[in-house]
């Protein structure tokens, strides 16, 4: 059995060991240990990194036969006697999300009585998920308020080992899964829990504690939250957007919500006078446009090119020129949001998917689709006068 040194102590960053066993794991060269100071992944919390002997440790995982732990390398180790340095950049951040994770849970039960059920430590976030939903935003910022109050007090955080029996009556804030000896994390006054991950010293080493999101999942409330570094950068990059978002508008940081919602009120406004400027736009187009529809067989062609036509024009004019009626119409326009649309009324005895593709073919590009009687493609900075000769090729 592996002793577990990250237990003893987890700030411990460098150890020596021997190799007791050289093995695999998926493909991967790896090897057990008589000690080590690696946190394998589980309990919701990931691996620990570093080297072993100089080699890159690429995961470190427990198998469940046995409860051996295995440290997957970059590539094999022939020496039995190693040292290990443990990325502490990587553990320490762990500590402080983990512990972060005790104090939060409690701090919900406390103030809402939601009972933790589930936790994820990511590369980037943090998660629990509760067992109640439609928590109000006062009893949010309550808990957030006595979290951090738990972490300004710099409470002690110590862990031992007690049997299952011993377990039952310490007032644990989840009963343990496990039978026999079973490992107590324990916030000073504060919070009892079963757990066999990486913890600091004391809260004050935890930094600030930042609920940055609230999801519903069924019956559940999925909780995501920052803790110490990762809070500190997550502030860093909200407050430089808000700085940069502010000057843009030229109002102070506080003036900034009634800022967007004096734009928001323009945009709106602008947007309705655009679209009844469009609505005049059509109403004086479509009768110089259907001068333009030449005869065919089945009804009638209009071919039309803009060197730049508002993206949201097209397709309305497409429509209203061929609903209704035999009639093949093939509209473009030209700009950085150019727009190629085919477009076939009733009794046109082509598809207007097929006739977009070859239009394409002949412009050397691909994309797009529709319907039988319907189709567009994204012309982005089109040359015209490629069209035109690619439309006079593909109309043959």
């Amino acid at each position: 059995m592996t002793e577990r040194l990250y237990w003893l102590d987890p700030y411990l960053q460098q150890f020596t060991a021997t190799v007791t066993a050289f093995t695999e794991h998926n493909g991967q060269p790896a090897v057990i240990l008589d000690r080590t100071a690696f946190y394998p992944t589980g309990g919701g919390q990931p691996d620990d990194r570093g080297t072993l002997n100089g080699i890159p440790v690429l995961e470190v995982v427990e198998r469940e036969a046995d409860g051996a732990i295995l440290h997957v390398l970059a590539r094999p180790l022939e020496a039995r006697e190693v040292e290990g340095r443990i990325d502490w950049e990587r553990r320490f951040d762990h500590m402080q999300q983990h512990t972060g994770q005790h104090i939060l849970s409690q701090a919900f039960l406390r103030i809402t009585g939601a009972q933790t059920v589930s936790f994820h430590l990511g590369e980037e976030l943090v998660t629990i998920d509760l067992d109640r939903v439609g928590f109000p935003p006062e009893a949010i910022e309550a808990v957030e308020e006595l979290a951090n109050r738990v972490v300004m007090e710099n409470r002690e955080v110590w862990t031992r080992f007690v049997e299952a029996e011993e377990a039952e009556g310490l007032g644990l804030r989840r009963p343990p899964k496990r039978e026999g000896r079973i490992r107590i994390v324990e916030v000073a006054d504060f919070d009892r829990s079963a757990c066999g991950g990486t913890h600091v010293r004391r809260t004050g080493e935890v930094g600030p504690i930042k609920i940055v999101k609230l999801e519903r999942r069924g019956n559940e409330t999925r909780v995501t939250f920052l803790c110490g570094g990762r809070a500190l950068r997550d502030y860093r990059r909200k407050h430089r957007l808000l700085l940069e978002s502010a000057g843009s508008l030229s109002v102070g940081e506080g003036m900034l919500p009634e800022a967007i919602r004096t734009l928001q009120a323009e945009l709106k406004e602008t947007r309705k006078a655009l679209g009844a400027l469009q609505e005049l736009y059509l109403e004086l187009a479509l009768p110089e446009l259907e001068r333009k529809v030449q005869p065919a067989p089945f009804g009638g062609v209009l071919i039309h090119l803009w060197p730049r036509l508002p993206s949201g024009l097209l397709p309305r004019l497409a429509r209203r020129l061929s609903e209704g009626r035999p009639r093949l119409v093939i509209l473009a326009s030209g700009g950085a949001d150019g727009l190629l649309i085919v477009a076939c009324g009733p009794g046109v005895p082509l598809d207007a998917r097929e006739v977009l593709q070859r239009i394409l073919r002949q412009l050397g590009r691909e994309g797009g689709g529709g319907r039988p009687d319907y189709a567009q493609a994204p012309l982005p900075h089109g040359d015209l006068q490629a069209l035109h000769r690619a439309l006079s090729e593909a109309m043959g």
